[in-house]
């Protein structure tokens, strides 16, 4: 070959070849994933939660014209009960976790398990090692609160019909605060002349959180090995909470050590059911009731599940269900094994509650508090957990809360 025709030869690396596993690559990537995201969680969080209220920040423009303002003073009243709502329950403990410089990364089983004595993350220990109380117990980390507030107010009536929480330090074994007692009668006058007196506007409440305690138990092989620990404790524990805070904020004798309800508060109206079965006329009297008292328009009722299903079980004459009356359509209707069915002369009575919950308060210690119970059932294998609460349930204005006494069973 003629030297000026040959090719010249390439240098440097033509190409790579490698051979491998596709299931070792999956697993790699499956791994490298999950690695990413453990670390990024609490960032992936934040955005999406940003995202979420901008997204009802546009909404509430949409609607209203004026941003999220007037949804916002829609949802907080003038004479609504300060305290945690929904996302500001998380917000709140997000804020303390913060400060605190807690482990975002921080699980309820983690927790657990630390409280146990197992093995776990050294957030938890850190956490642990600041969280212990005189008792032996341990609070629960602002990390994990939220997961357990939040399955709470889902699993209650009176959360769910917007009473609040309101977290109080540990320094002091009251809380007080100004409720309304009476509204100012004005009158006109003469110039010079006497201004009428009325009886006072303001009283002082004083709220003591009480104790309020439940075990959990389980087997050490459960909650050393199951993935879905958090979950299954997080449930348990708020819907025992929940199914007690509604029965006591709504009916609590008020003998000590359980707090007063609303059916036991002089300033909260009662009235009699009208017929023979509990039906939309005796809803129709409690809000008239309500305005009467010079109380904002009721926005939910509270009843048993005995007395929900049979109000929704109502038919006309052609057997055709009752429609709801137009006023009533935005007072929403929650039912509650709270309320009891045994009460009267038959011992076959129950209660409907109808209001604006808004006013009603749960005052609680600042964070849950679990002790081990180790030697308890020891013989079993399992473990007990103590779990631990304080609260107390204030009304700021109780002439917003009518209760209908007498409600009859819907077959009577």
């Amino acid at each position: 070959m003629h030297p000026h025709t040959q090719k010249p030869i390439a240098r440097g690396i033509q190409s790579v070849r490698a051979e491998t596993n596709p299931n070792d690559v999956a697993a790699q990537l499956a791994t490298a994933f999950a690695s990413f995201k453990d670390k990024h969680q609490a960032e992936l969080d934040e955005l999406r939660s940003a995202v979420d209220s901008h997204a009802v920040m546009m909404a509430a423009q949409q609607m209203n014209g004026n941003g999220g303002a007037a949804a916002r003073a829609e949802q907080q009243p003038i004479y609504a009960a300060p305290g945690l709502r929904t996302a500001a329950i998380s917000a709140h403990y997000k804020q303390a976790a913060k400060a605190s410089g807690e482990d975002s990364g921080i699980t309820m089983g983690d927790f657990m398990r630390g409280v146990a004595g197992m093995k776990t993350t050294d957030g938890v220990k850190a956490s642990l090692a600041v969280g212990t109380d005189t008792a032996g117990g341990f609070s629960v980390p602002n990390v994990v609160m939220p997961t357990i507030l939040d399955a709470l107010v889902d699993q209650s009536a009176l959360l769910s019909a917007g009473a609040s929480i309101v977290p109080v330090g540990e320094g002091g074994k009251s809380f007080t605060t100004a409720g309304i007692d009476t509204l100012p009668v004005p009158a006109w006058r003469e110039e010079l002349g006497a201004i009428s007196e009325t009886d006072p506007t303001l009283r002082a409440i004083v709220a003591t959180p009480r104790s309020l305690a439940c075990i959990v138990r389980f087997s050490r092989e459960l909650l050393a090995d199951s993935n879905d620990i958090s979950r299954a404790v997080t449930q348990a524990i708020s819907q025992a909470f929940a199914l007690e805070l509604d029965r006591v904020g709504l009916v609590g004798s008020g003998v000590a050590p359980e707090p007063l309800g609303l059916h036991g508060m002089n300033a909260v109206t009662k009235i009699q059911q009208i017929g023979a079965a509990f039906a939309y006329a005796d809803m129709l009297a409690a809000y008239q009731a309500q305005l009467e008292h010079k109380a904002p328009a009721p926005t939910a009722a509270i009843m048993s599940p005995r007395s929900r299903i049979g109000l929704a079980g109502m038919v006309d004459t052609t057997g055709q269900p009752l429609n709801v009356p137009p006023i009533l359509t935005d007072v929403r209707q929650f039912a509650t094994n709270g309320v009891p069915n045994n009460l009267g002369t038959g011992t076959n009575k129950s209660l409907v509650f109808i209001g604006n919950f808004s006013t009603v308060q749960y005052v609680m210690r600042e964070r849950l508090n679990i002790g081990v119970l180790r030697e308890a059932y020891a013989k079993t294998s399992e473990i007990g957990f103590l779990c631990h609460a304080r609260v107390d349930v204030i009304a700021y204005y109780p002439q917003a809360i009518t209760v209908i006494e007498g409600v009859a069973s819907p077959a009577a």
